[in-house]
């Protein structure tokens, strides 16, 4: 495991961050830590958050929310195989893959008992890794959770990906772009068929840990229904909407995001 320290624009230049190149088996998972213990507002030392990217996307679209939740938390990024500065691996990954890698990359850099969170596609790894290491999480969040049931088509998932775009800000949809680029046509498409297969409503099921979905008012590709349906299907789990967001709402309301993550972590 290599450690080094880089300067992300994405960050607060307070911030503190470790950049560790882990290595799983035969593929290589990307991790960043970013931590302003000294700031006053910290109630907790300890508290932990680790964010899972999407497919296609890298941390970068998460940094407006680092900014927030450094004031409360270490955060922790995970950039998965073939995705942002993550080499892309010499094999084809399942959602469980990708969960089982994510796991064992936050045990080698020591990392326990952290709130778990993803984004879209990340919703569908997280829960995967809730399911291999349900001891190691306090809690999963899952931002604009893929892939609707309803809606399980390669096609009809790009048309609902356009229309977000639509009312995304211009700065994520250049942000994306960059990061779709950086992965490459062959691994996206060869990762999005895994991506739609994946039973995420069955997956659920067993997830230990407590549950919040959230989705933007305005999401296109996580309509209202489909959440209900997801909550449904894990009995417990808790829901909230960001009126008029759209699927990136981390980066266009952090604030509420992070205030939101902060209402799921389970009292001590």
């Amino acid at each position: 495991m290599k450690q080094h320290r880089e300067g992300r624009e994405a960050v607060p230049a307070v911030a503190q961050t470790q950049f560790q190149h882990v290595a799983v088996g035969d593929t290589q998972v990307d991790l960043r830590t970013y931590d302003d213990a000294g700031t006053p507002e910290r109630p907790d030392a300890g508290s932990e958050v680790v964010l899972v990217h999407g497919i296609g996307a890298s941390e970068r679209y998460f940094g407006r929310l680092i900014r927030e939740l450094v004031h409360t938390s270490t955060v922790h990024t995970l950039e998965l195989p073939g995705f942002g500065s993550a080499p892309k691996p010499a094999r084809q990954l399942q959602m469980q893959d990708f969960g089982r890698i994510a796991v064992r990359a936050l045990e080698s850099a020591g990392i326990q008992g952290a709130q778990w969170v993803g984004h879209s596609m990340g919703c569908q790894v997280v829960v995967e890794m809730a399911l291999a290491a349900p001891g190691a999480v306090s809690s999963v969040v899952l931002l604009a959770p893929t892939i609707n049931n309803a809606e399980r088509s390669a096609p009809l998932q790009a048309l609902r990906l356009l229309q977000d775009s639509l009312g995304e800000p211009a700065a994520v949809n250049a942000m994306l772009v960059r990061d779709y680029l950086r992965a490459g046509p062959r691994w996206y498409l060869s990762t999005l068929p895994a991506m739609i297969r994946h039973p995420i409503e069955e997956r659920i099921r067993d997830v230990q840990a407590p549950v919040l979905l959230v989705r933007g008012g305005r999401d296109p590709v996580v309509r209202a229904d489909w959440v209900t349906r997801l909550a449904a299907a894990r009995p417990g789990a808790q829901t909230v909407e960001l009126p008029g967001q759209p699927h990136v709402m981390m980066y266009t309301r952090p604030v509420e995001t992070a205030a939101v993550l902060r209402s799921a972590v389970p009292a001590r």
